[in-house]
C-alpha cells in the first residue's frame, strides 16, 4: 500500500517451491494492519497453514487485533490438534496519522523499531506461537509504541538470521537500512536468500515513517 509520509517495503523468498512464511498488508478505515507469519516446516503443509492464517486475519477486519489473533488460535487448535505444527507470527496495526503502532507477537520475537537515533526497541508480547493453545487461556495483549519521523518498524522470519553478520546482526541490518532505505534493504535480504548459508524461507517487512 501507499501511505503519505511512509515508505513501505516487503518481500519473500521461499527456500523451495512453496513457502511457509508469508507477509500481508490490509487497510481498514485509517489503519494499516501488517502481518508476518512463519508456519513450522517447509513445503505444502506449512504453505496451506500459512494460507489459513492469512484468510482468517483478513476476515472481519473491524475486529480488534486481539480478537483477530484469538480467532486464528481457535482455528489452528482445531486444524493442528493432532500434529506438532505451529505458527509464529507478528500482527501489527499502524495508525499513520499519529504513528501509533500496536503489536502482538505470537512466539516470533523478531519485530523491532529501529529509531532515528539508531537505537533498537524490541516489540514482544509474551505468549506462545499460534496453534499451541495458550493463546486461548492467556489473552494476547498488544504492546504499543509510536513511530516518530525517521523510525522504522521491521520484522523478518528467522531464515534471515542465517545470512546476517553473525558477529553483529543488528549492525548489519542498521547499515543496510541506512545506506539503501526500506526498498533497498528488502532487495538485499532477498539477494542474501541465494547465499549458501541460507537454509530456510526469508521474509522481510519494513515500514518507515518519513514525515
Amino acid at each position: 500500500p501507499e501511505i503519505a509520509g511512509y515508505t513501505i517495503a516487503a518481500g519473500a523468498a521461499p527456500r523451495g517451491t512453496l513457502a511457509g512464511d508469508y507477509y500481508d498488508f490490509s487497510r481498514h478505515g485509517e489503519a494499516l494492519r501488517v502481518t508476518l507469519a512463519d508456519a513450522m516446516g517447509k513445503g505444502t503443509g506449512p504453505a496451506l497453514v500459512a494460507a489459513t492464517v492469512r484468510a482468517s486475519l483478513r476476515t472481519a477486519p473491524e475486529r480488534s487485533l486481539s480478537d483477530a489473533v484469538i480467532e486464528v488460535d481457535r482455528l489452528l487448535e482445531d486444524d493442528l490438534a493432532d500434529t506438532s505444527m505451529f505458527v509464529t507470527a507478528v500482527v501489527a496495526e499502524l495508525r499513520p496519522e499519529t504513528g501509533e503502532l500496536e503489536v502482538i507477537d505470537a512466539g516470533h520475537s523478531l519485530a523491532f523499531v529501529v529509531r532515528a537515533d539508531a537505537s533498537w526497541t524490541p516489540l514482544r508480547s509474551t505468549n506462545l506461537p499460534l496453534g499451541m493453545g495458550m493463546g486461548l487461556a492467556d489473552p494476547r495483549v498488544p504492546v504499543t509504541t509510536r513511530l516518530e519521523v525517521g523510525d522504522a518498524f521491521i520484522c523478518c522470519s528467522d531464515g534471515l538470521l542465517d545470512v546476517l553478520d553473525a558477529d553483529d546482526p543488528f549492525g548489519h541490518v542498521e547499515r543496510v537500512l541506512t545506506a539503501m532505505g526500506p526498498d533497498g534493504a528488502v532487495r538485499e535480504a532477498l539477494r542474501l536468500a541465494n547465499d549458501e548459508r541460507a537454509t530456510d524461507d526469508i521474509t522481510v517487512v519494513v515500514v518507515r515513517r518519513d514525515a
